[in-house]
C-alpha cells in the first residue's frame, strides 16, 4: 500500500511549548505508517524535541518555509496538509487540509473593524475605475492587506480544536465547524508522599501581557486565609513557574507578597523542582481568566490546561477557576472544584483541607481522569482521522 504524504506545519518548533508538543506528538504517531514531513523555518532538533517534548521526530524529514505563503506553495505536494501554527492563515492545497487549533485570533476590534470597511470601500472605488494608475497600485495592496479575510477557512477538510472552548470560537470567529482532539499530555509525575501542600504551576505573566496566571489573586486569597481566624494550620503554598524580563515587576511582587506567609516562589525552577512539588502537593490551584472579559478577551482564559491534567495525574486535587479548558477538564465535586470567586476558591479549599478521605476520594477520581488525556488517546484520535 502506497504510504501518505503529510507536511505538518510550525513556525515555532524550536520554542518548544505546548503547541510544539501537539504537532510533535501528530508527527511521531503518523510517522509509523506514513510519510512525514515537517515544515518551518529552522529543522527541529531530534534530540532536543526529545528531551523537552517527549516526542521522537526521527522519522520524519524536514522542508524550509517561513511563512504562510510558502507552506500554502508547500501544501500542494502532500496529500495531506496539517497546520499547528497559532493564529496562521495558511491556505491548503493539498487534497485534505487538517487544522488544529489551539486558539483562533482574538476577536476584532471596533477599530480594526472600521478599517476593515474603509478597506473595502476603498478597493470596491478601485474596482469600478477602468485601469489603476501604476503609482496607486502600492495602495491597492495596502488596502488588501487590511481586509478581514476568512476565506482561507473554506480550504481545509476539517478543523480540530484542543477544546469545546476553543470550538467555540472556532465556529464564532471563523465560521467553522470542529471536532473536539484534546492535547497528548505526557504524565511523567506520579503521586509520591502527600503533604499539606497546595501548589500552582505556570508562567509568570504580568497581566498587561495578556494570558496572566493571576497568580497575584491566588495569593490574595491564601493572604486572606491565613490572616482569618482559623488560619491555615500547618498548610503551605508553594507558586512554581518560568519568569521573563518582561514579567520581572510582577514576579518579584509576588516574592515581596510572599515574605512573612508559609508561601515560597519559585523562578525558574529546575524540573526536578516541580516534579517533587507536583508529586506531594495535596491540592492544586489554578486561576487563568478570574477577572477577565469571556467575550472581549477570550484569548486571555485557559484555552485547555496542561498544567491542570498533569498536576491530577500527581494526584493533586485541582481547584480550578470555573471557566474555558479547566472547567472541561475537571468535573465539579468529581476530580475537583469549580470556583468562580475568590470566596469560593477559599470554601473549597478548606473543604479538601479538613477531609482528608474526601481528599482521597478525589485524588483518585483525578488521577482516573487525567489518562482521557494520554498520549495513546491522542494517537488513537489522529490515526482515526486518515
Amino acid at each position: 500500500m502506497t504510504r501518505l504524504k503529510v507536511a505538518i506545519y510550525n513556525l515555532y518548533w524550536a520554542t518548544y511549548g505546548g503547541g510544539e508538543q501537539v504537532s510533535g506528538a501528530i508527527a511521531e504517531t503518523l510517522s509509523s505508517h506514513c510519510d512525514v514531513t515537517l515544515l518551518g523555518p529552522e529543522e527541529p532538533n531530534i534530540e532536543a524535541t526529545r528531551a523537552r517534548l517527549g516526542v521522537d521526530l526521527a522519522g520524519c524529514s524536514w522542508r524550509k518555509v517561513v511563512d504562510d505563503l510558502e507552506a500554502s506553495t508547500a501544501s500542494a505536494d502532500f496529500d495531506v496538509f496539517i497546520n499547528g501554527t497559532y493564529r496562521s492563515h495558511t491556505v491548503n492545497q493539498a487534497p485534505v487540509g487538517l487544522y488544529y487549533v489551539h486558539f483562533p485570533e482574538p476577536p476584532s476590534t471596533s477599530r480594526r473593524k472600521a478599517v476593515d470597511v474603509v478597506a473595502r470601500t476603498g478597493l470596491g472605488a478601485m474596482k469600478m475605475a477602468p485601469r489603476i494608475p501604476d503609482r496607486l497600485e502600492s495602495v491597492r495592496r495596502g488596502l488588501q492587506r487590511r481586509v478581514i479575510d476568512q476565506s482561507w477557512t473554506k480550504s481545509y477538510t476539517k478543523f480540530l480544536s484542543n477544546s469545546q472552548y476553543t470550538a467555540g470560537w472556532v465556529k464564532k470567529l471563523w465560521d467553522a465547524d470542529s471536532e473536539i482532539v484534546y492535547p497528548p499530555v505526557r504524565t511523567t509525575v506520579k503521586p509520591g508522599t502527600k503533604v499539606d501542600l497546595i501548589t500552582s504551576i505556570g508562567r509568570f505573566f504580568d497581566p498587561s501581557l495578556g494570558h496572566s496566571k493571576k497568580q497575584h489573586e491566588l495569593l490574595e486569597a491564601f493572604t486572606q486565609m491565613f490572616s482569618s481566624r482559623n488560619g491555615v494550620g500547618p498548610w503551605k503554598l508553594s507558586f512554581v513557574g518560568g519568569a521573563d524580563g518582561a514579567s520581572r515587576d510582577y514576579a518579584l511582587a509576588m516574592r515581596r507578597g510572599a515574605i512573612g506567609l508559609p508561601v515560597s516562589v519559585n523562578l525558574n525552577a529546575p524540573r526536578d523542582l516541580v516534579e517533587t512539588t507536583l508529586a506531594t502537593a495535596s491540592i492544586y490551584w489554578h486561576g487563568g481568566g478570574f477577572g477577565e472579559d469571556p467575550e472581549l478577551h477570550p484569548e486571555r482564559f485557559e484555552h485547555f490546561g496542561i498544567a491542570v491534567v498533569e498536576a491530577m495525574a500527581a494526584g493533586a486535587v485541582p481547584i480550578v477557576f470555573a471557566a474555558a479548558g479547566p472547567a472541561e477538564i475537571v468535573r465539579h465535586a468529581v476530580d475537583g472544584y469549580h470556583w468562580k470567586t475568590l470566596g469560593e476558591l477559599q470554601a473549597y479549599t478548606r473543604v479538601l483541607m479538613n477531609d482528608e478521605s474526601l481528599r482521597l476520594k478525589m485524588s483518585a477520581s483525578a488521577q482516573e481522569r487525567a489518562a482521557e488525556f494520554s498520549v495513546e488517546v491522542f494517537g488513537s484520535r489522529i490515526n482515526a482521522l486518515l
